[in-house]
């Protein structure tokens, strides 16, 4: 693995315009809540989406459909009741997409990416807060170039209808609303 160096890594320029695909051994698409008293780390590991950067900036486009069914906490029986009906029906629903509708420069970094995100057929936007990592070569003169983000929000669960929980008898229930979802990604030109 190759070192970065500041030569290789420009974090004050934006990469070239194109679009661009998620380099799936470098992208994760995470999400945390809370069971009872401690936290619960998943991801989805099967997806797909482009990046579409364009010239200006706020006109850049992102798109993303996950595959319910990849859902993993590293739990096989947690994993199959996310799965189920109580929460992300994969039978009727093998999808979960994302699609930008508007990206807000915050900072010289940072910018905030509006989109609808849709679960089990239910729309609703959700604002992204998100920073761009930089971009440069592949770690070798093989490798295509890469470009870096990372991205996060959190979400009620209930908006989409998952509403499926249990009273615990100290107070409070089983399974948070709330849920936080992370990404880190790495993109690469389209070939």
């Amino acid at each position: 693995m190759a070192t970065e160096t500041p030569e290789m890594i420009d974090r004050g320029a934006l990469p070239p315009a194109g679009t661009w695909t998620f380099d799936k051994n470098h992208t994760r698409l995470e999400f945390v809540a809370r069971h009872m008293l401690s936290k619960v780390r998943g991801r989805f590991t099967e997806f797909d989406g482009t990046v579409t950067i364009a010239e200006r900036p706020e006109e850049s486009h992102v798109e993303v459909e996950m595959q319910t069914a990849s859902i993993t906490t590293d739990t096989g029986m947690r994993d199959d009741h996310l799965r189920s009906d109580d929460f992300l029906e994969v039978d009727e629903h093998p999808t979960m997409t994302f699609r930008s509708t508007e990206l807000r420069p915050t900072g010289e970094n940072t910018f905030r990416l509006a989109g609808d995100l849709t679960i089990k057929g239910i729309t609703r936007q959700v604002v992204l807060d998100a920073e761009f990592n930089g971009w440069g070569p592949g770690a070798s003169p093989d490798n295509p170039p890469l470009a870096a983000f990372s991205a996060k929000t959190e979400i009620d669960r209930e908006d989409w209808d998952m509403t499926w929980n249990v009273a615990v008898e100290t107070g409070g229930f089983l399974v948070s609303k709330k849920v936080q979802i992370e990404i880190e990604t790495e993109l690469n030109p389209q070939q």
